[in-house]
C-alpha cells in the first residue's frame, strides 16, 4: 500500500501542475500584424488606448459575439479591444535588427533636428515597426521604447562580441553586387491593403492606379502582403491587381468580376427585355 501511494501522489501532483500550464498558456496570445491597437471599447471607431506590436504577449480577458476580444498588453499593462483575428495562440518569431552606431538617438518622429528621449548603443537590438523615406521607426528590445531612427544606423549581422562562444558571423569572400528593389504596381483604379488576407478585416491603406508596391510574402495563388514605399504601410491585397509595369492604357487596367458578371447580368436583361417587348407588339395590319 505505501509503494501505491507512494507512486500515486506524484502523479497527481503532476497532472494539477499540467492543468495549471496548460490553462496559463490558454489565456495568453501574440499579435500577429507589424502594428495594431487596443481600443476602448469592441469597435473600430473607439477611441485608441495603446499600440502593439507584432509577437507582442497579450493576455485574455473577455470575448463578444462579434469577434473582439478584451486583452491586457503584457508590454505596457494596458487593456483595450481588439479582433480576435489578429491574435495568435503559437507565439511568433520577430525579426530583429542591431545597431550599428556607439551612440544613437531614438526620436520621437523622423529628422535629426528632432528631439531625442533616449540613446540606443552599439549592438542593441531593435524591431522594425514602419518606415518613412531613410527613417525607421523601431521598438527597442531592452526596454521597449519606441522611436525614429536613421535607416543605414542598423544592420541585420549580429556584432561578434554578442555571438556566442565559437560562433562566428559568416561574411561572403567574395562581394555581393548592392540588393535593388523590385516594385509592382497597381493594376486597378483602386484598392484595399487589409490587415490579415481576409476581406472583412480592418483596411490599414487605400492604393490608386500605378501606386508602386513592394511585395513581402504570398498566402496561396490569391494573396499577396505588400509595403507601400512612401508611407511604410503594409497589408494583404488580391494578387491579380497588381503588374510587373505601370498600366499606360485603359484596356491594362484591371475590374473587379463582381461589377463585370454585374454588367453582364444587366445586359443580359435588358436583352431578354428587348426580345419580350418586340414580341408583344401587334402584327401590321
Amino acid at each position: 500500500m505505501k509503494i501505491v501511494r507512494l507512486i500515486v501522489i506524484p502523479l497527481i501532483s503532476l497532472s494539477l501542475y499540467s492543468c495549471a500550464t496548460n490553462n496559463k498558456n490558454a489565456n495568453y496570445y501574440y499579435s500577429i500584424p507589424t502594428v495594431s491597437y487596443l481600443r476602448d471599447c469592441p469597435g473600430y471607431d473607439c477611441q485608441v488606448v495603446a499600440e502593439i506590436y507584432n509577437a507582442n504577449e497579450v493576455r485574455f480577458l473577455d470575448k463578444n459575439d462579434a469577434g473582439w476580444w478584451r486583452v491586457q498588453s503584457l508590454r505596457d499593462q494596458k487593456i483595450g479591444w481588439i479582433q480576435g483575428d489578429l491574435l495568435s495562440n503559437v507565439p511568433l518569431i520577430t525579426k530583429n535588427y542591431y545597431i550599428v552606431a556607439d551612440e544613437l538617438p531614438l526620436r520621437d518622429s523622423p529628422g535629426e533636428d528632432i528631439v531625442s528621449r533616449k540613446l540606443l548603443g552599439y549592438g542593441d537590438e531593435v524591431q522594425k515597426i514602419s518606415e518613412k523615406n531613410d527613417w525607421w521607426r523601431v521598438l527597442a528590445e531592452k526596454d521597449k521604447a519606441i522611436g525614429w531612427i536613421p535607416a543605414k544606423m542598423v544592420s541585420e549581422i549580429k556584432p561578434e562580441h554578442l555571438m556566442e562562444p565559437g560562433k562566428t558571423a559568416e561574411i561572403s569572400s567574395t562581394a555581393s553586387p548592392p540588393k535593388t528593389t523590385s516594385y509592382y504596381f497597381v493594376a486597378a483604379e483602386n484598392i484595399k491593403l487589409y490587415i490579415i488576407p481576409s476581406i472583412p478585416s480592418q483596411v490599414v491603406k487605400e492604393l490608386k492606379l500605378n501606386d508602386p508596391v513592394e511585395k513581402i510574402s504570398q498566402s496561396g495563388s490569391l494573396w499577396v502582403k505588400v509595403r507601400y514605399p512612401t508611407t511604410g504601410a503594409e497589408g494583404w491585397a488580391h494578387a491579380r491587381y497588381f503588374k510587373d509595369s505601370p498600366v499606360t492604357n485603359k484596356n491594362q487596367i484591371v475590374t473587379e468580376k463582381k461589377k463585370i458578371l454585374k454588367k453582364a447580368s444587366s445586359s443580359s436583361q435588358q436583352t431578354k427585355k428587348s426580345v419580350e417587348s418586340e414580341s408583344l407588339e401587334p402584327e401590321g395590319m
